[in-house]
């Protein structure tokens, strides 16, 4: 008969040991799936986990520290620890130590260099021999192994709802850009994002777009004061074309082989494209969290684009996109320059002669509105271009004051750029009597072309944000003054007030100098308790 050699003790010990590592991984493994199919929250799986490394290590405490789901570092634990707090106790040095009447056993719960926690299990009586600690830490290490992965999930998950959260923190800056410059930075710090480009379109006019260009977190380009040339001849070439979804040529243009884009869209159907987002990263491309925290910037981006074109356009009721621009560079913009303000101010009201007559011409109300959309588009073009602000138009009256909104010019700057506004406003007026249908239109009127009546004045006015639509505008009895003083005014006639003759004396501008004034007149009006004090300002041929 064969005669079987006994199994070394040592080699028996440490397959028994093995096999129950194995065991003890099964099912940790298991309960841990179990948890993760039905979304269980951390205090739920540790509830369940807890008590079966008890049961099946013979510990009689097991703790684990980590972040919750709010990122926030908790101590979960179940048995007990000698009368002392384990989250303490896992808070010193790691390994197998006495602890009171006891024995703990220590780890650092770690995934690819990360670390998410310690884990600690707490043995009545002494363990610390080599043996025994040995036995203890393995056993540790295999609970720790199957928990490594599920804590990083949450972690992942939480941090990135934690960025997501900062990503529209940030967005909410009332400077869009200086918001934008932050998020790609808070971006670039916990993903490779090696390249950045944001291309949006221009609120004001369709046909611009502006773009943002930052390498590895950091602006590098921008559209205006650091242009990237190859990318400017690009929006040149096409503009908004190049916002198209599956549109190559920007892609193309940054010459880069790997680049993702998204595509940033409205909140509502049957929009336009509001821009793109591209980012690049040579050879390595990205993985799917960087992809999701793109989604999700994409659609965030979206909506405050959405909330600046709007801001935008509001203010595009009154002001030139320079103004705009300069005012949307202020956090603080609306109680800085758009409150109330009682200041010295120009005011220009321009009337288009025999606008009664003209409408009789034109027979439909459609023909009436197109031809006055035409002329005070151009006439606001003017107050724009020479430093006013839109007030109103009152009928076919158009209302300009300067000064607002900055009020940065002195009482003959002011003056200046209201007169100067004045000329082009007569002289582009009766410009348009050589187009054909206008040319028709006032001589059937019985008129010798188009023109306008101008009253200027300067005054105290309360200026800014008023009513229920937050409108910009003024308030004062020199609005009231002006309007009556353009009510006097004959064809191509520009009445100005004698504040405004004073205001430009000793003035340099060749303009200026060139004008010369009627008589100083005296005129009772309507509802004005002193009479207007007034000049004709006789225009340069």
């Amino acid at each position: 008969m064969k005669q079987v050699r006994a199994m070394p003790v040592a080699a028996e010990a440490e397959l028994e040991e093995l096999r129950m590592q194995q065991a003890l991984s099964r099912q940790v493994d298991s309960l841990l799936e179990e948890c993760v199919r039905e979304r269980m929250s951390l205090t739920q799986t540790f509830s369940r986990l807890l008590p079966l490394v008890l049961r099946e290590t013979g510990a009689q405490g097991v703790a684990v520290t980590t972040r919750n789901e709010e990122l926030l570092e908790e101590t979960f634990h179940a048995g007990e620890f000698g009368g002392i707090y384990p989250g303490t106790l896992l808070a010193d040095s790691l390994g197998t130590r006495r602890e009171g009447e006891g024995t703990l056993v220590c780890q650092e719960l770690d995934v690819v260099g990360q670390p998410v926690g310690r884990m600690g299990l707490y043995l009545v009586g002494d363990h610390t021999r080599p043996e025994q600690a040995g036995r203890l830490e393995r056993l540790l290490d295999t609970v720790a192994e199957q928990l490594d992965t599920v804590l990083l999930l949450v972690h992942t998950a939480s941090q990135k709802q934690e960025l997501i959260l900062q990503i529209n923190h940030l967005l909410a800056n009332p400077v869009f850009e200086v918001g934008m410059d932050q998020v790609v930075l808070a971006l670039a710090q916990r993903v490779r994002v090696p390249g950045f480009l944001l291309v949006y379109r221009d609120a004001l006019r369709p046909s611009v777009l502006h773009y943002r260009s930052y390498r590895n977190g950091h602006l590098e380009h921008e559209s205006g004061e650091q242009p990237l040339p190859v990318l400017d001849a690009v929006l040149r070439a096409h503009g908004p074309e190049l916002l198209a979804r599956g549109d190559e040529r920007l892609k193309r243009a940054l010459g880069e082989p790997r680049v993702m884009e998204a595509v940033l869209i409205a909140g509502h159907l049957h929009s336009e494209p509001l821009g793109r987002i591209l980012l690049w990263s040579g050879e390595e491309g990205f993985s799917s969290y960087t992809m999701d925290l793109m989604r999700v910037l994409a659609s965030t981006l979206s909506q405050r684009l959405v909330d600046y074109n709007r801001e935008r356009t509001h203010l595009s009721q009154f002001f030139s996109a320079d103004i705009i621009d300069e005012l949307l560079q202020s956090p603080d913009y609306g109680p800085r320059y758009l409150t109330s303000r009682d200041e010295e101010v120009g005011i220009l009201f321009a009337d288009i002669n025999g606008f009664t007559r003209l409408c009789e011409q034109l027979e439909s109300p459609a023909r009436i509105g197109r031809f006055v959309d035409r002329w005070s588009a151009r006439m606001v073009e003017l107050l724009w271009r020479h430093g006013g602000v839109f007030d109103k138009m009152v009928g076919d009256c158009i209302i300009g004051l300067f000064g607002p909104p900055f009020f940065r010019m002195g009482r003959k700057e002011r003056a200046e750029a209201l007169v100067r506004a004045a000329c082009d406003i007569q002289r582009t007026t009766a410009a348009m009597s050589a187009d054909p249908e206008v040319r028709s239109i006032c001589e059937r009127a019985g008129m010798a072309g188009l023109g306008v009546a101008v009253g200027l004045n300067l005054s105290n006015t309360l200026c800014g944000l008023f009513g229920p639509n937050q409108d910009y505008t003024g308030f004062s009895t020199g609005m009231n003054q002006t309007a009556r003083l353009q009510s006097l005014a004959g064809f191509r006639e520009t009445l100005v007030m004698d504040s405004v003759k004073h205001a430009l004396e000793g003035s340099q501008d060749p303009l200026v100098q060139s004008l010369t004034y009627g008589a100083l007149t005296e005129t009772p009006v309507k509802n004005v308790a002193k009479p207007l004090r007034h000049h004709r300002l006789v225009l340069p041929d």
